[in-house]
């Protein structure tokens, strides 16, 4: 299972998430945040199915992949 943590937004308010065992980003292209959101409100929005392989950093292009066996975590 790939377990990732909400990262933040992109230049195009997209949710990046990272995985926590390696650099891997995953994040949403059909759901779009504005500058002011709060992790809280992203995680209410998006589920681990709107998710798609981004890429190994931060503010890359998405490689569009949809991804399974993801588990987003809450990190305190």
């Amino acid at each position: 299972m790939i377990e990732i943590k909400f990262e933040g937004l992109d230049f195009f308010g997209r949710p990046i998430f990272k995985s926590l065992k390696t650099e891997s980003r995953y994040g949403s292209t059909d759901i779009l945040f504005n500058d002011y959101v709060t992790e809280q409100e992203v995680l209410k929005k998006i589920t681990e199915k709107d998710l798609c392989y981004f890429g190994n950093s931060f503010g890359c292009e998405p490689m569009g992949d949809f991804v399974t066996n993801i588990k987003i975590k809450r990190i305190q």
